[in-house]
């Protein structure tokens, strides 16, 4: 039964090992930029940068008004773990209106076509407006990579 037991925890520890070093690789091997958007009608829109540096990571995130003033603004700088289209992200996210900092887990993909590209995420969740009107957000923005 021991035996048994040790074989099963070896297997998984080796699985284990094999996924994180084949998203450790595919990290270190991406350098890519891209600029997603997307509209809000009568609100404003937002715009996510990110930049992809052999398993660094810098994303910028800038929400606008109808008056197409910033409104919100965060950045976030980490690693990710990059699995095909598939990203795994921990990062230190920085509000920079009041210089809040705090540590969090994305997850996310990037689809690419030609020379457009989408950022899909179910983490986006709902922002509540000045007027305290609750704005859900898209999970899908649309934009294109840039060159780097």
């Amino acid at each position: 039964m021991g035996k048994i037991i040790s074989k099963a925890a070896l297997g998984v520890i080796l699985g284990l090992v094999v996924t994180i070093s084949v998203g450790v690789f595919s990290a270190l091997t991406t350098q890519g930029r891209y600029v997603f958007e997307s509209i809000y009608p009568g609100v404003g829109h937002e715009r996510l940068s990110t930049v992809f540096t052999h398993g660094k990571i810098k994303m910028q995130f800038l929400g606008f008004n109808t008056s197409d003033k910033i409104t919100i603004s965060k950045q976030f700088y980490g690693l990710f773990l990059r699995y095909g289209s598939h990203y795994l992200v921990i990062a230190k996210e920085q509000d920079t209106a009041d210089n809040k900092q705090s540590l969090t887990a994305r997850s996310f993909y990037i689809i690419e076509s030609a020379d457009k590209a989408a950022f899909i995420s179910d983490q986006r969740g709902m922002f509540i407006t000045k007027d305290n009107r609750p704005l859900y957000l898209n999970s899908v923005l649309l934009g294109k990579p840039l060159a780097i």
